[in-house]
């Protein structure tokens, strides 16, 4: 058997292979019934719950049941894979910074965890992009709400 008929024997089954319990099976895919049957019913659950409760307490409450790596490709998880090396330029005062925050052997792994955070916070940010666009902005007095509340918080 030749490598090119090996490979395309081992698309074929990786094809066949179900997607694991609670992963994507990728865009652009079918669910299966059962799965499709699972997000009429959430679909109609946030729709009873949008026209009974305002929508930031909605959008809050679904927020923090899913957590971040919901909103992350799993290759973007930058510790759990493998590293790619690469060169940033920061200024000299920054750098010297975090070497002595981190020591010696620290500094990529503090570097990492700061992009992985960014990404994370550009990630919502687009979430919340996507919820405005559906359900318009929110309103004013919430926003007034939110800054009473948290006080410390700046944007």
């Amino acid at each position: 058997m030749s490598a090119a008929e090996r490979k395309g024997q081992e698309q074929k089954a990786q094809e066949r292979k179900p997607a694991a319990p609670g992963r994507n099976r990728g865009r652009g895919t079918r669910p299966t019934p059962e799965a499709a049957s699972k997000l009429s019913a959430l679909e109609e659950a946030l729709k009873q719950a949008l026209a009974s409760v305002p929508r930031d307490q909605v959008v809050k409450c679904i927020a923090a049941a899913l957590p971040t790596e919901v909103f992350l490709d799993q290759r973007v998880r930058l510790h759990e894979s493998k590293v790619r090396k690469v060169s940033v330029s920061m200024p000299e005062e920054l750098a010297d910074a975090v070497r002595a925050r981190t020591g010696p052997g620290g500094f990529s792994r503090y570097v990492s965890d700061a992009v992985q955070e960014h990404v994370r916070q550009d990630l919502l940010d687009d979430l919340a992009a996507e919820l405005e666009a559906e359900y318009g902005p929110i309103p004013e007095e919430l926003v007034e709400q939110a800054r009473r509340q948290w006080p410390d918080y700046q944007e």
